[in-house]
C-alpha cells in the first residue's frame, strides 16, 4: 500500500523532531500554508525551524509538514513574549524620530502645522505621544485591541475636529497621516525588540491607523457640516 504523503515520516537521518504517534488524526500544513498561517515568508519559517523554535516533520518524499497544533502553540507563546516589550520606550523613540524629521522639512511641506498658541501645542503633543502609545499597544496587546481600537477612533474625531476648524484641507489632513503612519512603520522596522520580518506587525499597525483616519475624517465632516 502507498503511503499519504501528508502524513510525515520520519527516517533513521531525519534531524527534525519526531512525529508522535497521533500523526495521522492531526491537521497538517505545507510549508507555504504554515507560512501563511504565521503570516511571514517561507524562508522566515524555515530559519525558525532551523533554530528548533518550530518543529518540522518530513514526508517520505522529504517535503516539510508543520502542525497546526504546533503553530497555534507558537503564535500563543509569541503573543506572550511581545507584551513584556516596553512601550513607552518605543513611543519616546518615536517621537524623538518625528522631532528630527520635522526638522529637516521646509515648512511649505508641513503646512498642516499651522502656528499654535503654547497650550493648543502642548494639547497636540500630549494626543500625539497618545496616539503612538494606542497604536503601539495595540499592535502588541492581542487581548485589548478592542479598547484600543476604540480609544484611537475617539482620538481620531479630535483630530478631525480640530483640522476642520483650524481650516486645514483634506489633503493635508491626509499627509499628515501619512508622515505619522511612516514614522511608525520605520519604528517596528528597526526597534530590536521586535521581529521585523513579522509582516503581522505592520499589518496590526496599518489596521489601527486606518481606523483612525476614517474617525478623522467623520470628525471633519461632522464639523463642517456644524
Amino acid at each position: 500500500m502507498q503511503e499519504d504523503q501528508n502524513v510525515p515520516h520520519i527516517s533513521k537521518t531525519t534531524l527534525e523532531t519526531q512525529a508522535p504517534a497521533s500523526a495521522s488524526t492531526q491537521q497538517w500544513l505545507t510549508l507555504k500554508e504554515a507560512s501563511d498561517f504565521l503570516g511571514v515568508h517561507f524562508t522566515t519559517l524555515r530559519t525558525w525551524t532551523d533554530k528548533g523554535e518550530i518543529p518540522v516533520f518530513r514526508t517520505p518524499g522529504g517535503h516539510r509538514r508543520f502542525s497546526l497544533a504546533d503553530l497555534r502553540r507558537f503564535l500563543d507563546e509569541r503573543a506572550g513574549n511581545v507584551i513584556v516589550v516596553n512601550v513607552n520606550q518605543m513611543v519616546d523613540t518615536a517621537l524623538g524620530r518625528v522631532r528630527q524629521e520635522l526638522a529637516k522639512r521646509p515648512d511649505t511641506q508641513m503646512s498642516w502645522r499651522s502656528p499654535l498658541d503654547e497650550q493648543l501645542a502642548r494639547v497636540r503633543r500630549e494626543r500625539g505621544q497618545r496616539l503612538f502609545a494606542l497604536a503601539l499597544s495595540y499592535v502588541l496587546k492581542p487581548d485589548q485591541r478592542a479598547a484600543l481600537e476604540q480609544e484611537g477612533r475617539k482620538l481620531g474625531l479630535e483630530y478631525g475636529c480640530e483640522a476642520a476648524v483650524n481650516q486645514v484641507s483634506l489633503v493635508e489632513i491626509g499627509r499628515a497621516v501619512q508622515f505619522f503612519r511612516n514614522q511608525l512603520v520605520e519604528i517596528v522596522r528597526t526597534d530590536e525588540q521586535l521581529d521585523a520580518s513579522d509582516i503581522r506587525i505592520e499589518r496590526l499597525l496599518h489596521q489601527f491607523l486606518d481606523e483612525v483616519l476614517y474617525a478623522v475624517l467623520d470628525g471633519y465632516e461632522a464639523t463642517v457640516k456644524g
